[in-house]
């Protein structure tokens, strides 16, 4: 300082003016210097935490680097990814809700999301989709409506998957037959291949979703559902009517000409499937994978979408995975721009195990491929084949009971309606 005073002393005024000037720059730079640190602060990521299943970030996220690619494209955010295993989803998501530790964006199983919805832990997303960064007339209508709850959408599907018809064409050759179109032609294909010591399909009625995803996802093509919301809102058992009655005669004389089996393991009935003592297979996504690679002659094997019913009705049964945002998550706005990311076309992609949502996504790897093509088509019919209740489970437990000794013939058909309709009408009834 004494420099500065002896160099203004002996330059005169002009100098002076300099030297103030400089001095008033110095300060100026200390101060944001100093006083940068409050900047920088605000200026700091902040973190995104989401919860997904472990197999999804094994087989998907980790594999197509999605946390460096989302923070790459939002550099303000800081991805933090929780793996939790399948059977512990719903058990994190409540316990880090009871504990104010909510995540900010949460892969909610679909038969979970309206239990989230009662328990307030998922928050509704409608002022987000305002800003129009998501197109949902690219979704399944279905599968969007089954989101909303009072009006308000809680969940997006970004993960869904539906069921078509796989069949070996050699068998069909052999048997002198075309590839069924509807549901009479399945069960004289059944018929024929059992004959001719081939099973018709091949599964374990020890799955409580064996009544309404496997054999039992075939009722929708009568155009009805286990149960359903009346006008009034009020949950209704439909197994009492005429077309359930009709199905279930379908269903009991096709799970004749199936292994009787009741703890056949999946892994093995679709080996059998592979290995051509199998005529026809309920195909999910996953198989894309894990049984293609088992058939000797992929020539065998070809697909069409679920055949029509009497009613002249073609659906699928839905299921699959939402995202949502945790009703107390911290970082609402970063969660929000981890759907906008992970939601677009080109990600779902590389995100999606079963299938993706938005149906622009499958001009993009690795949907793009000719074995995804019939999904393709039947995602836009698939539906879930229930309303999307926290009963769910229960009443795929207690329907699949009654739906497994029709099978076995240890009661008719209507017996198991009837029964049917009693028990989960009082299952739906708990429902406040």
């Amino acid at each position: 300082m004494q420099i500065f005073e002896s160099v203004i002393k002996k330059s005169g005024g002009i100098m002076k003016k300099l030297v103030s000037i400089a001095l008033v720059s110095i300060i100026a730079f200390a101060a944001f210097a100093t006083g940068g640190s409050d900047a920088a602060a605000s200026g700091k990521k902040s973190t995104v935490r989401i919860m997904v299943w472990s197999s999804t970030y094994d087989q998907k996220l980790a594999p197509n680097n999605i946390e460096a690619d989302f923070e790459e494209k939002y550099p303000q955010y800081d991805l933090v990814i929780d793996k939790i295993d399948y059977n512990d989803l719903d058990k994190q998501t409540l316990l880090s809700h009871s504990t104010g530790n909510d995540y900010d964006v949460i892969m909610v199983n679909h038969s979970s999301l309206s239990s989230f919805v009662k328990g307030g832990v998922v928050a509704p997303l409608d002022k987000y989709l305002k800003d129009g960064s998501i197109d949902l007339s690219y979704f399944s209508e279905r599968a969007v409506n089954a989101s909303r709850f009072g009006g308000k959408m809680y969940g997006i599907p970004f993960d869904p998957d539906c069921r078509i018809l796989a069949y070996n064409v050699k068998i069909l050759r052999e048997l002198g037959m075309q590839p069924p179109k509807n549901t009479d032609d399945m069960l004289k294909i059944a018929k024929a291949g059992y004959k001719k010591g081939y099973y018709a399909m091949a599964g374990g009625l020890n799955r409580s979703t064996f009544c309404v995803y496997d054999l039992g996802g075939f009722m929708l093509n009568w155009g009805i559902h286990v149960y359903e919301q009346d006008k009034n809102g009020k949950y209704v058992a439909r197994l009492g009517t005429p077309e359930a009655v009709d199905y279930m005669k379908w269903a009991q004389q096709m799970y004749a000409c199936m292994p009787q089996d009741g703890n056949l393991d999946n892994t093995v009935a679709r080996s059998m499937f592979a290995q051509g003592k199998v005529v026809m297979m309920w195909w999910t996504p996953s198989q894309i994978a894990s049984v293609i690679p088992k058939f000797a002659d992929r020539a065998d094997l070809d697909f069409v979408q679920m055949p029509v019913g009497p009613t002249g009705y073609r659906s699928s049964a839905m299921g699959g995975y939402m995202w949502g945002i945790g009703s107390g998550a911290k970082n609402p706005d970063g969660a929000w721009a981890f759907l906008r990311y992970a939601l677009q076309p080109e990600v779902q992609g590389k995100i999606a195990r079963g299938l993706p949502a938005d149906s622009r996504a499958f001009d993009y790897p690795p949907f793009n491929k000719p074995d995804y093509a019939v999904f393709r088509e039947q995602l836009v019919k698939a539906e879930y084949p229930c309303p999307l209740t926290s009963v769910l489970p229960k009443v795929f437990e207690t329907w699949n009971r009654r739906y497994s000794e029709c099978m076995m013939k240890l009661i008719t058909p209507e017996e198991a309606c009837r029964l049917g309709q009693q028990e989960v009408q009082a299952v739906l009834d708990t429902i406040k």
